[in-house]
């Protein structure tokens, strides 16, 4: 009965509008630094770093939660920046705002 229980609670969350990802990009990577910072001070947990020799030159990732809220940051030289996760997430995302008002003059 069990994975009855689990599957049906699988089927209920694909529905829940938290877990429809919205996306923030054209960042540069020291807007996406300044994010990371205030997030986790804000008590986002990090939960995944990408951690090669390349980090920060060639790509970028980092994953936080918070409570049932997701977020992936993540950066490459081609597309910029790029912030995914539940619109009410993003929306708090203050530290982004001069970066995406700059976007939305252009």
């Amino acid at each position: 009965m069990t994975w009855l229980t689990d599957m049906v609670r699988y089927v209920d969350m694909l529905g829940d509008p938290q877990l429809t990802p919205n996306t923030i990009d054209g960042l540069p990577p020291f807007a996406l630094r300044q994010a990371v910072d205030s997030l986790l001070h804000d008590g986002w947990i990090k939960t995944f770093e990408y951690d090669k020799d390349d980090v920060w030159v060639d790509y970028a990732r980092i994953d936080l939660r918070k409570g049932r809220s997701k977020l992936r940051l993540e950066w490459d030289p081609e597309s910029g920046g790029s912030v995914e996760g539940p619109r009410a997430a993003l929306d708090d995302l203050h530290v982004l705002d001069p970066w995406t008002r700059i976007r939305h003059l252009h």
